[in-house]
């Protein structure tokens, strides 16, 4: 299943899918995606792997109940080491979810993206923007 999260900050574009026809497209922020990231989570004992984010975000997974035993993250230099390691985490198999943070994705790394997590069968969620951790006024 994938996710794709773009616009304005904490806000998200969603789009996901399993192995069947499931698409969801819908706007919600990355602390209104914390509760289904646990559940998705809880559901085995593989890695989460976050890719880009920040330690904001990490400490926000373990507060919602993410072991931080199972948290893997991966920082990348740029746009382009933070594209491959996501599709590299995907095609590996080895995490339950890979949460990356990369900013506006050319149509082809979607593609690839969107392929690398259905032959996984990995859920993955694609941020556009970081969360703010202190409220914008």
């Amino acid at each position: 299943m994938r996710h794709n999260y773009q616009q304005h900050p904490e806000s998200l574009f969603a789009e996901s899918w399993t192995t069947g026809a499931e698409v969801e497209i819908g706007n919600t922020r990355f602390a209104e995606a914390l509760p289904r990231l646990h559940s998705l989570a809880l559901r085995t004992s593989e890695w989460i792997t976050v890719i880009g984010g920040s330690r904001d975000v990490i400490a926000r997974l373990v507060a919602a109940g993410v072991s931080r035993t199972r948290i893997r993250w991966v920082s990348g230099r740029d746009q382009d080491h933070r594209e491959w390691a996501t599709e590299q985490a995907l095609l590996a198999g080895t995490s339950s979810l890979v949460l990356s943070f990369l900013d506006d994705i050319a149509p082809r790394m979607e593609q690839r993206l969107k392929m690398a997590s259905k032959v996984s069968h990995t859920h993955s969620f694609v941020f556009n923007e970081l969360p703010s951790s202190t409220p914008l006024h």
